[in-house]
């Protein structure tokens, strides 16, 4: 069995944390057995999730900056037991994890290492650039989600072309039904609280429908370190009845079915997995084309973009949609067919394990037959294994 180290800067909610859970449930137990590592000793309150799964979560303990003596002794030691329990592929998310895979992976001599870009952010600081340069240098490949992504780090971080590969998020498919569109038109959002998702704009623009609209209604489901201020913001727009602040919600499918229009605000992104389950479920929407948002949705066809920043536009796009019933239900089943065909989980994941049995073939080692090479095997057979 193929054992793999996920490492991420943290398990509080965010995208590259449901898509780890994602991982997670549906990787093939055939090939790979996974573990989740965190940076600090408070990993987040996604760790019972993981757990319920059988994925157990360790801690590298750092608390301080990451470039604290005491940090480098946390990775050596991290780094020996990978060497000591044969761990054959680590994995890195976001900033932090990156650093902690290159290094641990690195030191620890493990076979394949892997780090992911998955934001257009770009390090301001020295020491980050630095870092991230560093990570891309030790990594056998860089994971991207989205062409913009690619081009930052060819661009910003100086990443080897022939080490970027990309592979667009997919969503669990099975689990997300069909949306209506209800009497009430009602817009729904998700996503973390903080600037990256633009809510001040949408706020703006939602205060700008209300004057065409005025049984408009939205929800917000997410939490983050702003919503105090788009609490208050929302107030002095005068939309206390307009729009709600429903917190972290653990049935966003649920949710999907009740709106009428999935909007996305976002000013910086990667591919958020938000978006392609709106449009897995059928709803029509509207998006900034942030980052990889442009790779989702086609504009005209499949839903609506408009630039980020710009409350105007995006309360015009949506302004279309709300009246009209019928572009609505044609952009809405044209999205649900472009999320089937290109952003499935299965997509994903066959994508993922195939960069996974290259970079495992190309370090000589032998990959244990996977789940459909083993019920396509006669009965009494020995198990197969990829060369």
């Amino acid at each position: 069995m193929i054992r793999v180290a996920y490492i991420v800067d943290h398990l509080k909610v965010g995208g590259a944390q449901r898509h780890l859970l994602h991982v997670a449930r549906e990787l093939d137990r055939n090939r790979y057995t996974p573990e989740i590592w965190v940076g600090p000793s408070d990993p987040g309150e996604l760790v019972p999730e993981f757990e319920r799964l059988g994925v157990p979560v360790r801690s590298f303990g750092i608390d301080r900056s990451l470039w604290s003596l005491a940090s480098a002794a946390s990775i050596r030691r991290v780094a020996r037991e990978f060497h000591q329990r044969q761990i054959a592929i680590v994995h890195g998310y976001l900033f932090e994890g990156n650093v902690l895979a290159a290094a641990t992976g690195r030191l620890g001599r493990v076979p394949v290492v892997l780090t992911s870009k998955r934001s257009l952010d770009r390090y301001a600081r020295m020491d980050h650039r630095l870092a991230a340069f560093l990570s891309n240098r030790l990594s056998d490949a860089v994971v991207v989600n989205a062409e913009p992504i690619a081009e930052l780090i060819r661009t910003h971080e100086r990443c080897p072309e022939h080490k970027i590969v990309r592979i667009p998020n997919g969503v669990p498919l099975a689990r997300i039904g069909d949306a209506r569109d209800p009497d009430l038109l009602r817009i729904g959002m998700v996503g973390r609280l903080g600037w990256k998702k633009g809510y001040p704009h949408a706020l703006e623009a939602f205060a700008q429908l209300r004057q065409r609209h005025p049984d408009l209604a939205v929800d917000i489901v997410g939490e983050g370190s702003e919503r105090a201020a788009l609490e208050e913001l929302s107030a002095r727009l005068g939309l206390d009845q307009t729009v709600r602040f429903l917190g972290r919600r653990e049935d966003v499918p649920e949710l999907l079915s009740g709106w009428a229009i999935y909007a996305l605000s976002s000013v910086i992104e990667g591919m958020p997995n938000a978006l392609l389950e709106a449009m897995a479920a059928g709803l029509a929407v509207v998006s900034t084309a942030a980052g990889g948002c442009g790779e989702v949705v086609v504009d005209g066809e499949s839903g609506l973009l408009v630039p980020p920043g710009e409350p105007a536009a995006f309360a015009a796009a949506l302004d279309r949609l709300l009246s009209d019933r019928g572009l609505r239900q044609r952009l809405g089943s044209h999205a649900r067919q472009r999320a089937l065909h290109e952003f499935s989980l299965d997509a994903m994941l066959a994508a993922m394990d195939q960069l996974y049995v290259k970079e495992l073939t190309r370090a000589g080692l032998r990959v244990p037959a996977s789940a459909a090479d083993r019920e396509a095997e006669p009965r009494g057979a020995n198990p197969a294994f990829v060369a």
